[in-house]
């Protein structure tokens, strides 16, 4: 089941040259619903988030969301960027009313990034309802004492029965969606663990997606980062994703927590403006491989080589 690292970055390497512009549009969008989180993990700089936290307006959220309906209905759109969106359950208009106005709006691809810990009955329920496609549940452990030391703040038994839950919930309504991911960061920390996670989710029923860290543009320490530009590909990340901040901001890098490298505003734009402006020119210097000529966040960066995953189903 193991794969060396060596062998993950060749074929990586094969298939990077298939890492296309998306063209006049995104097909990955990230939506900052809330940029509050309720954890503190290790692998994650949210804890030393200097910009002003809150939660996007009604009205700015549901102008995003005509215009990915009325452009391309079917890209992907995350329903969080940096924050946790199940914080947002209670309040009014809930992540529920979020997701199920992007669904009635006809988008195909609607999905949550959640720790879980806040994913109780109700809520699992809430997120079948509203008709959510997918769900990816970071745990990062298969033991409560290292869950504490990654996932800080959160609590490993009561998440793992909230997994479950929605799992067996999923199942005794016949539900089709959401389709349900538990992600592994693969890290030293947690390594000896990957094998014995892999075989009790896809035993539970969920697909295990096992993912290595990011540096967050060089801010945590990650030794997975080996190459250099030399060896550099297009990012994933710039060709495909655009992310906009609570605020409305977009940012040129999914890794800028901060919001420090501003490409457009979408209380003042629309996503093809900004997507065909400054991020367009940042797109034609990765297809044309001048990565030297890439503003210094994007060139100095080392996390394009971590846009990859693995994935283990019972199917497999």
């Amino acid at each position: 089941m193991e794969l060396s690292l060596q062998k993950k970055l060749k074929r990586q390497q094969e298939t990077a040259g298939r890492i296309q512009d998306a063209g006049t549009f995104p097909k990955v969008i990230l939506i900052d619903t809330v940029s509050y989180c309720n954890l503190r993990c290790s692998m994650c700089v949210h804890r030393e988030m200097t910009r002003k936290k809150g939660v996007m307006p009604w009205p700015l959220f549901t102008k995003i969301i005509d215009e990915i309906s009325e452009t391309d209905k079917h890209a992907r759109v995350w329903m969080v960027f940096f924050g946790e969106a199940l914080l947002l359950k209670r309040r009014k208009p809930s992540i529920f009313d979020m997701i199920v106005y992007a669904k009635q709006k006809g988008l195909t691809d609607v999905v949550l990034n959640s720790n879980a810990n806040l994913l109780d009955e109700k809520a699992a329920r809430g997120l079948i309802e509203a008709g959510l496609d997918a769900i990816y549940i970071g745990l990062d452990a298969f033991n409560s004492e290292t869950y504490g030391k990654i996932r800080v703040g959160g609590n490993y038994e009561k998440t793992v029965n909230n997994v479950r839950g929605l799992i067996r919930l999923k199942e005794s309504l016949n539900a089709a969606t959401p389709e349900i991911f538990v992600q592994f960061v693969e890290m030293d920390i947690n390594s000896a663990e990957k094998e014995e996670f892999v075989k009790f989710w896809t035993d539970e029923g969920a697909t295990v997606k096992i993912r290595p860290m990011v540096s967050w543009a060089g801010r945590v320490e990650a030794p997975n980062l080996i190459l250099d530009n030399k060896d550099r590909w297009p990012c994933y990340w710039a060709m495909q994703t655009m992310s906009i901040t609570d605020t409305g901001k977009v940012v040129t890098c999914a890794v800028d927590l901060d919001a420090k490298f501003i490409a457009g505003d979408i209380t003042r734009q629309t996503l093809s403006e900004v997507w065909n402006g400054t991020l367009r020119e940042l797109r034609q210097l990765h297809k044309l491989s001048r990565f030297d000529e890439l503003p210094p966040n994007c060139r100095d960066c080392r996390d394009w080589q971590s846009a990859r995953a693995d994935y283990y189903s019972t199917a497999e």
